[in-house]
């Protein structure tokens, strides 16, 4: 794997974590169960940011941006 492959990987997995930090926070303020889940599991932040009352768009953006350089980084 060369260095250009295991930056774009550090740098999607950054990416994924700022943002997936970013909606925990917000969901921490409308729910303890939300903000656990979305901390947690990676998953969740697909389901809840795109939920009609939360509509964190920009986060849920960024986020799979950060997976799509993280897939580019694995499969070059």
């Amino acid at each position: 794997m060369s260095d250009m492959n295991a930056n774009m990987i550090l740098v999607g997995f950054l990416i994924i974590l700022v943002c997936q930090d970013l909606v925990a926070v917000k969901a921490f303020k409308r729910s303890v169960r939300d903000g656990i889940l979305c901390a947690i599991v990676p998953g969740y932040i697909l389901l809840y940011a795109s939920r009609e009352e939360s509509r964190q768009v920009k986060p849920l953006i960024g986020w799979l941006a950060g997976l799509g350089i993280l897939l580019t980084g694995l499969v070059r």
